[in-house]
C-alpha cells in the first residue's frame, strides 16, 4: 500500500468516526517535518504516516519529540497499524499500540 493510499484510508476512517482532519495541501510550503495529519474530536492527535518501509526524517523526529514533550499525543502510523486495528482502536479511544 502506498503512503497516499494509506493516508486516504486513515482519513476516511477518521471521518466515519466523527473526527475533523487537517492535512496540508502542499507540504512544500509548510514547516519541514510537521506531521501529516492533525485529527481533532474530544482530543487532538498528531500523526505522521509512513509506508511499511518508510523512516522518519530528522525534522520529523524533531517535531514528534517536541509535540510529545509539550504533552501532545503525537505518533507514527504505518499500514500495519491499520490492518491490525490499532488505528481504529486509537480513533475510538480504546487503547494504543
Amino acid at each position: 500500500m502506498s503512503e497516499k493510499q494509506f493516508q486516504e484510508h486513515v482519513i476516511a476512517l477518521a471521518h466515519r468516526l466523527g473526527w475533523l482532519v487537517y492535512h496540508p495541501f502542499d507540504s512544500r510550503r509548510s514547516a519541514p517535518g510537521f506531521p501529516d495529519l492533525v485529527l481533532v474530536r474530544e482530543r487532538t492527535l498528531f500523526r505522521e504516516l509512513k509506508s511499511a518501509t518508510g523512516v522518519l526524517s530528522p525534522p520529523q523526529r524533531t517535531w514528534l519529540a517536541a509535540l510529545r514533550t509539550s504533552g501532545a499525543d503525537a505518533d507514527v502510523w504505518k499500514p500495519e497499524h491499520l490492518m491490525s486495528g490499532v488505528i481504529e482502536r486509537e480513533l475510538r479511544g480504546r487503547g494504543t499500540k
